[in-house]
């Protein structure tokens, strides 16, 4: 089984500002995330992306010369919705990059989103002095922790959401054939007493012929007594 992993594209307003940022010899600063509840498709041309909330972007990361990682962290008690969506954000407001994260993020748990952006020359074009907080090691370590914890627990609620449909599973086939077997039950108990009368029925009938036997008997006895005697 793969590991599902998330999607991210630079909007085309996204890429202007790094040809123009290029060609004056400056650099881009990607300042701020939103996080939002739409399942919204990669369309570079996309211009606004509206979310349940806006943070400073938590932390850059620099991978090698081309691949920048934007770090977008929520805190459990902000994440009160779901986040199927994220959009990156320059200093300007210009919608910088689109992404969506492997699977939605859940309310009540923290949602820490991994954005990697690789470019040419992304180091010499992008911005890092710009760090709102997690600016050292150790906070960076916690945040991979908190990561790490909300990954798990989100995959716990996954298995105890499993555990629950299987024991609501047993406990409706359980109600399933109790009913059966009380079906079966009164049909078994139909069954019987139809059998019953229908013994009831035929023993009545054998007496009957018995005792139409017997008379019989008694008829043929008394008429070769009568013979016997004439």
């Amino acid at each position: 089984m793969s590991t599902p992993v998330g999607e991210s594209i630079v909007t085309a307003a996204g890429i202007y500002a790094l040809l123009e940022a290029n060609t004056r010899g400056e650099r881009v600063k990607v300042k701020s995330f939103v996080f939002s509840e739409e399942d919204i498709d990669l369309d570079p041309n996309r211009d606004r992306l509206d979310g349940w909330i806006q943070k400073d972007v938590s932390l850059y990361t620099l991978i090698d010369r081309h691949t920048v990682e934007f770090v977008c962290d929520v805190s459990p008690e902000d994440a009160t919705h779901y986040t199927r969506s994220a959009g990156l954000f320059l200093e300007d407001g210009t919608l910088f990059m689109i992404a969506k994260p492997p699977f939605p993020f859940p309310p009540m748990l923290r949602q820490t989103f991994k954005i990697q952006l690789r470019y040419q020359n992304a180091e010499g074009l992008l911005d890092f002095s710009y760090l709102p907080f997690y600016e050292t090691e150790q906070e960076l370590s916690i945040l991979e922790v908190a990561a790490t914890l909300g990954e798990e627990a989100m995959q716990n609620a996954e298995q105890i959401g499993m555990i629950w449909q299987a024991v609501g599973d047993y406990y409706r086939f359980k109600e399933s054939i109790g009913d059966e077997l009380k079906n079966l039950e009164r049909r078994g108990q139909v069954a019987m007493k139809i059998i019953s009368d229908l013994l009831f029925t035929q023993l009545e009938n054998c007496a009957d012929q018995g005792a139409q036997i017997l008379q019989n008997a008694q008829e043929i006895g008394l008429i070769k007594t009568h013979l016997n005697l004439r």
